[in-house]
């Protein structure tokens, strides 16, 4: 036991808590990830749907050939409806799909054989079984296995995947009690299996969902610099913007060009440009809140997304910025920058690649009016006290 916990604790050091917690639970997953596990988890959904459509239907033959009437025509018309309603949500689950949309339909997708492992055993509750009618009601029977190891193919959360497995497994435990009576050796055996599977399928999905996460990681970060890159940042103002608009809230962005980054290059070499990139991106990081993102927009030029900061908030931000800089250059001056800033509301963009527009042209009047210094709205301009 000892062993085991060091090596838990090994494992969480390793990968660190903060990607634990995004294994848990998906309070902090960023948007880029929250859509993709959106689309994978619809993806799948259309391939499971799609193949229990037609194996529901097949199985109707079965219940015929080996059940005795009514007990198989009353779950052949309740396969008819799980069929049309897996058909239903192969097509529901589109892609563009939200996550909450994706994870109620997950919910409906794993509903459906769970209420046909109910009906077969209250249906076939105490009626005489011969060999064949025994071994169809113990394939209705593994149907919550199945549902539990089922769920591994889709990338949740610790918690999203507890949430659907535990309704599972106590229905699979409860169910058969209430048909039949206590059996309990088979209650037991019941329960051990359903709690070993569900222990494999939390270690797969956390396995399966830090790979998503870690690929993703490296598809949208900057390798540099480690913020992201211009393509997963156009996905993140998007959704920043289109949340601004639905909540009716502040959403302002800083454009951000290092001065005189070209003359490090062409004086020190590229290897003392990337220092001073990879060290301005660490002073910037430090002097916003962490609650900012950065955006690595395309060599020496970033995007700050200060959320639904306020003007006053805005302003407090570049100020500390500009009182501190970003570093230092190889020879010994401190790295500034030109900054300029646009907020939805107040400057009316539209959308978000026009409020991106008037940022970067604030930021050029800023270069261009003496560099070292920010510009907000209403030609507000803030230089070092």
């Amino acid at each position: 036991m000892i062993n085991l916990r060091q090596r838990l604790s090994s494992i969480i050091r390793d990968i660190g808590f903060a990607r634990v917690r995004q294994l848990i639970i998906s309070s902090d997953h960023p948007p880029y990830l929250t859509r993709h596990r959106a689309e994978t988890i619809a993806s799948r959904i259309r391939i499971v749907a799609g193949a229990f459509s037609l194996l529901t239907l097949a199985w109707i033959a079965l219940d015929r050939l080996v059940l005795p009437w009514p007990s198989w025509g009353w779950l052949a018309g309740l396969r008819l409806v799980a069929s049309l309603v897996f058909i239903v949500l192969a097509v529901a689950a589109h892609r563009g799909v939200t996550l909450a949309r994706a994870l109620s339909l997950l919910g409906v997708l794993l509903a459906l054989p769970l209420a046909l492992f109910l009906a077969a055993q209250f249906s076939l509750s105490g009626l005489p079984l011969d060999d064949a009618a025994a071994i169809d009601a113990r394939l209705y029977a593994a149907l919550p296995i199945i549902i539990v190891a089922g769920l591994g193919v889709m990338p949740l959360t610790v918690a999203e995947g507890l949430s659907y497995a535990l309704p599972v497994i106590v229905a699979a435990t409860l169910g058969p009690v209430l048909a039949n009576g206590i059996d309990w050796v088979g209650q037991l055996s019941t329960m051990w299996v359903l709690g070993m599977i569900l222990g494999v399928y939390l270690l797969e999905s956390m396995i399966q969902l830090h790979y998503m996460i870690s690929l993703l990681q490296r598809a949208s970060h900057d390798p540099l610099t480690n913020v992201f890159t211009r393509h997963s940042g156009n996905e993140i103002v998007d959704t920043h913007f289109r949340l601004s608009c639905q909540r009716d809230a502040p959403f302002a962005v800083a454009f951000i060009d290092l001065d005189n980054f070209k003359s490090v290059n062409d004086a020190h070499g590229h290897e003392a440009g990337d220092w001073v990139l990879k060290n301005a991106v660490t002073n910037l990081t430090r002097l916003l809140r962490s609650s900012d993102a950065i955006i690595r927009w395309g060599g020496e030029e970033f995007v700050v997304i200060l959320g639904s900061a306020s003007a006053e908030g805005q302003r407090i931000a570049i100020q500390r910025i500009v009182n501190e800089w970003l570093g230092t250059r190889p020879d010994g001056g401190p790295v500034t920058a030109s900054i300029g800033v646009a907020e939805r509301i107040a400057d009316s963009a539209q959308d978000w690649p026009a409020l991106i527009e008037l940022a970067d042209a604030r930021m050029y009047q800023a270069k261009m009016s003496g560099k070292a210094r920010g510009i907000m709205g209403a030609d507000e301009v803030i230089i070092p006290n």
